[in-house]
C-alpha cells in the first residue's frame, strides 16, 4: 500500500480501554478492496490482521473476540513482544499499512463534539420520525453507561436503540445515507469521547442534560431524561451490573441516577423527584456517582481477566499451588475458586 493510497475509514472505527490500557481498534480499506483491522496500543505497537475482512462489522466483531480470548493485558504484552522480535522489514510494512488520510467523519475520532455538532445530532434525533428514539440528553446517558459499565457492549446491540428501531437495525431508516453515515459518526466521535474524559486524570466529565427556567427558584438542572438514557443502557448487561446494586456504597452511588430515571425504582421515587428542587439535588449527585461507578468496575474487570486466563491454565495448576494471578493465595483459594472473585 502506498503512501498516496486514498483510505476509506469504516466509522466502526473506535477505542476500547480496560484494565489500565487503551486500544485503538482501526478498520479501513482502499476502494474496491475488503476491510483491514489494526488494533495499536497506548504505546503505538500495532497488530494488523493478515487475512482482509468482507464488512467493517465482521473486522470490529474479530478485534473483540482477540482482545477478550486472552483479556486485554496479554493481547497488549503478547503484540509488544511480536514487535520486539520482528525483522525491522516487517515493521517498515506495517508502518507503511498505517492510515494516513481521514474522512471527515473519522478525523480525530477522539474529539468531544463541537457546539454546533451537538446541536446538528440534537436536531437530527428529535427529527427522527420514529416512536422510541432517543433525544440528545437521554443519549448521552446512555452512552455513559455504556461506556463505564461492567462489560463491552458491541454496537449491534446499543445502537438499534439509539434510532427506536425495532428489527435491529444499526442505523436509522433515511434517505439521504450520507446524512446517516454522518449522523453515526458524531454519534460514535461522542461514545469515544465519554471514553477519553474518564481516562484524563483526574477526569474530565461534561454529561449533557437540560435546565429548567421556574418562575419561583429560577433556572435548574434536570437530568431526568439523561438518567432515563443511563438506566436503558443499564438494561442491556443488567446481569453484569448486579454486583453494584448488592453493594451499600453501589447503591448509594446509583442512588439519584435510579431516582430520576429508572421505572419503579422504589416506592418513594415519585415522592422523592417530586419538586423541581429535588430533582436538582439529585442531579447534583451525578456526577460523583459516575466516577464512583467507574472506579468500581476496574478492579471486577482486572479480577474476570486473571479469572479467563486461570481457567484456561487450570490443568497445569494444582489446587494447592500459588495462582498464577499473583494474589500469593493457593489456586483452590483465588481464582480456582467456584465462585467468587478476587
Amino acid at each position: 500500500m502506498t503512501d498516496d493510497t486514498e483510505l476509506i475509514h469504516s466509522l466502526l472505527t473506535q477505542t476500547y480501554s480496560a484494565d489500565g490500557h487503551t486500544l485503538r481498534i482501526q478498520i479501513y480499506r482502499s476502494q474496491g478492496s475488503p476491510w483491514i483491522l489494526e488494533i495499536a496500543d497506548e504505546l503505538g505497537t500495532s497488530t494488523v490482521w493478515g487475512d482482509p475482512f468482507d464488512s467493517d462489522k465482521a473486522a470490529l466483531e474479530a478485534a473483540f473476540v482477540a482482545i477478550k480470548k486472552d483479556g486485554i493485558n496479554r493481547f497488549v504484552s503478547s503484540a509488544q513482544q511480536a514487535a520486539k522480535e520482528a525483522k525491522p522489514e516487517l515493521l517498515r510494512k506495517l508502518a507503511q499499512m498505517k492510515p494516513t488520510a481521514l474522512s471527515s467523519d473519522a478525523a480525530n475520532t477522539m474529539e468531544p463534539l463541537s457546539d454546533a455538532e451537538l446541536d446538528e445530532l440534537d436536531q437530527f434525533l428529535l427529527d427522527a420520525d420514529v416512536e422510541e428514539g432517543m433525544t440528545l440528553d437521554m443519549l448521552d446517558g446512555y452512552l455513559h453507561a455504556i461506556a463505564i459499565g461492567p462489560e463491552t457492549v458491541m454496537h449491534s446491540q446499543w445502537l438499534p436503540k439509539v434510532w427506536g428501531e425495532q428489527d435491529g437495525a444499526m442505523m436509522p431508516s433515511a434517505k439521504d445515507m450520507d446524512q446517516i453515515h454522518h449522523m453515526l459518526g458524531l454519534v460514535m466521535r461522542h461514545y469515544n469521547s465519554i471514553i477519553w474524559s474518564f481516562e484524563q486524570r483526574p477526569p474530565v466529565l461534561a454529561p449533557l442534560w437540560g435546565t429548567v427556567q421556574y418562575a419561583t427558584t429560577g433556572e435548574l438542572d434536570d437530568a431526568e431524561m439523561w438518567a432515563y438514557g443511563f438506566a436503558e443502557g443499564v438494561k442491556l448487561s443488567r446481569a453484569a451490573w448486579q454486583p453494584l446494586f448488592d453493594d451499600a456504597q453501589g447503591q448509594q452511588w446509583y442512588r439519584p441516577i435510579g431516582l430520576l430515571g429508572a421505572e419503579n425504582y422504589s416506592p418513594d421515587q415519585e415522592e422523592l423527584t417530586r419538586t423541581p428542587e429535588q430533582r436538582g439535588a439529585l442531579t447534583g449527585e451525578i456526577e460523583g456517582s459516575l466516577l464512583h461507578i467507574h472506579a468500581f468496575w476496574l478492579p471486577l474487570r482486572h479480577a474476570v481477566a486473571e479469572r479467563q486466563q486461570a481457567q484456561r491454565i487450570s490443568t497445569k495448576v494444582g489446587r494447592n499451588e500459588p495462582c498464577p494471578c499473583g494474589s500469593g493465595k493457593k489456586f483452590k483459594k483465588c481464582c480456582g475458586a467456584p465462585s467468587e472473585l478476587h
